[in-house]
Order: structure tokens, then C-alpha cells, then sequence
């Protein structure tokens, strides 16, 4: 595994430059346009069940791309913003391949810090899975094959479903089928020391209770765990040290660093079905 970051020895200044993805790419804006043009234009091409209420939060709104074939795998996918910022609409366009290979999507909202605290955030992303479930249908979908999947703030809440101890919520076994997660933040330590937590506002005794890295793991299954090579060591670490962890609990996992992307350009190469993190993605629900 790799170690432990000892995140006192950073400056505060290090830190925000490295865990800070819109500090590190100081062309993010561009980045942000693009997909949003991208998932714009997706709507004409594919049908798509725009904005179905799966919760009472102003923003618990969700974007269906059913599969062309009934009984196709589901990708529930939850978009990034460091849980503060950005939209569904962001990341709209990650379903164009996965449809045309025969995969539903859904692209949940969620309500945004600091309008509720992350907590929130964290439950309003199990209403979404198992709103999913009970709503596969609408999608083409099977329902025993979900995969939770986002990119950065995403990548959290796709991991905190795997933490989850879904006997609680009535289920005898997690309803998760394996989990895509790219370019993701795990442990949130580093949070209180940078200018997101203006907005995040996450409690000290939060920290670790809200860090996939630090609970218990209560759904191993197939697991890819991307991050981009061109991203700061800090954030690349993450991806490195929460696959060592799932693999170590037993879970199989697939970590890629891929070469020449950085945090916004990885997820857009989701739009592509020959990028290799794509393949890689309809690779793992394809199984």
C-alpha cells in the first residue's frame, strides 16, 4: 500500500496547488465549456429522460439514457465539482459510448454544499442508487447489474456506496454489480486546509467518517480505479492509496494511470469509445 501522507509536513500553499484540480489546470473553464457543449449536443443524437425527481432536494433531478436493448447494464454516474459546484450537464456525454455499446446511464444532481452539508450530499447519492434500482426498467436495465461510477466529488460518492452496509436499508447484499472511479478524492483530510471547505464547511469530526479510505469496505467487486498521469502526485496518490486498500480487503481492482491527461481531460475522454479508459469501462460491465 502506498504510505500515508504526512499532510502537516505540506505547505498550505502545496496542498491547494495539488488538491485543488482548478488551480492545477488553470485552463479548467475551457475544459468545463466543452462538456458541456458535448452533452448538449448528445441529447439530439440519443433519447434521453431528462430531469426525473428521485428525491425531494431542489437538485435531486435525473437525466435517464435508457440501453437500445432491454436486460443492458446500468452506469449510474455522479458528477464532480468538489461537491460544491457544476451539474449533471457536465458530464451528459459520458453516455453516448456507453449507450451505443448497450449500457443504460443515469446521471443523477445532487443538492450542493454549502446549501446542505456533505452528508447530505453522501445520503442524497443512495436515494440515487436505489432509486435506480427500483427504476431499471425505465431504463432497459438490470437491475442486479449497477455500477456506481463518477469523476472527482463523484468518485467519492461512487466509493461511499461502497462503504455502505446496505442491510440497514432492507437489502440482503449491495446493490452493486462494480465501480468506475475516476480521477477521485478518498480522503478527505486535506479538506479543512483548502479553499473549497469555505463552502464544503466539513467538520473535523467528519473527516474521517466521510473518507472511503478510513471505513470499512462492504462491497468488494470489480473495480476500476483511473486517475491521470499529468495530475499532481497528492491527487494521483489518492487513487494509488484507495486501490491499495481495496485490494487489499479483497476487492478486484484495476488501477490505471493514464498517460498524458490531466483532472478535467480524463473525464472528457469519456466521450470517446476508443479512449482507453472507455474501453476499459465497457470491459468491466460487459463481463
Amino acid at each position: 500500500m502506498s504510505p500515508d501522507p504526512d499532510y502537516d509536513l505540506i505547505g498550505d500553499e502545496d496542498l491547494s496547488r495539488q488538491m485543488m484540480p482548478r488551480i492545477a489546470v488553470p485552463d479548467h473553464e475551457s475544459w468545463l465549456a466543452r462538456d458541456l457543449a458535448l452533452s448538449d449536443a448528445l441529447k439530439d443524437r440519443i433519447s434521453v429522460l431528462r430531469d426525473q425527481r428521485y428525491g425531494d432536494g431542489p437538485r435531486q433531478l435525473a437525466d435517464l439514457y435508457p440501453a437500445p436493448r432491454p436486460g443492458g447494464p446500468i452506469v449510474l454516474f455522479f458528477h464532480g465539482g468538489f461537491w460544491r459546484a457544476l451539474s449533471k450537464d457536465h458530464v451528459g456525454y459520458v453516455a453516448g459510448p456507453l449507450v451505443q455499446a448497450g449500457v443504460a446511464a443515469v446521471m443523477p444532481g445532487y443538492d450542493l454544499c454549502p446549501s446542505v452539508p456533505l452528508t447530505t450530499v453522501v445520503a442524497q447519492a443512495r436515494q440515487a442508487l436505489l432509486w435506480t434500482r427500483q427504476n431499471a426498467a425505465r431504463l432497459n436495465g438490470d437491475p442486479e447489474r449497477i455500477y456506481v461510477a463518477g469523476n472527482s466529488a463523484g468518485a467519492h460518492l461512487a466509493a461511499m456506496m461502497m462503504m455502505e452496509d446496505w442491510t440497514r436499508h432492507g437489502l440482503a447484499r449491495a446493490p452493486i454489480a462494480g465501480a468506475i472511479l475516476v480521477t477521485g478524492i478518498y480522503d478527505l483530510r486535506v479538506v479543512p486546509r483548502i479553499q473549497v471547505n469555505e463552502d464544503v464547511r466539513l467538520a473535523p469530526e467528519d473527516v474521517l467518517g466521510l473518507s472511503p479510505q478510513f471505513l470499512p469496505l462492504h462491497c468488494r467487486v470489480p473495480t476500476i480505479v483511473a486517475a491521470g498521469a499529468a495530475e499532481p502526485p497528492l491527487w494521483i496518490e489518492q487513487s494509488q492509496r484507495f486501490a491499495a486498500k481495496l485490494s487489499t480487503k479483497g476487492a478486484d481492482v484495476r488501477l490505471m494511470d493514464v498517460a498524458g491527461l490531466h483532472h478535467f481531460s480524463i473525464t472528457h475522454s469519456l466521450s470517446d469509445s476508443n479512449a482507453p479508459l472507455t474501453r476499459a469501462i465497457l470491459d468491466l460491465v460487459h463481463r
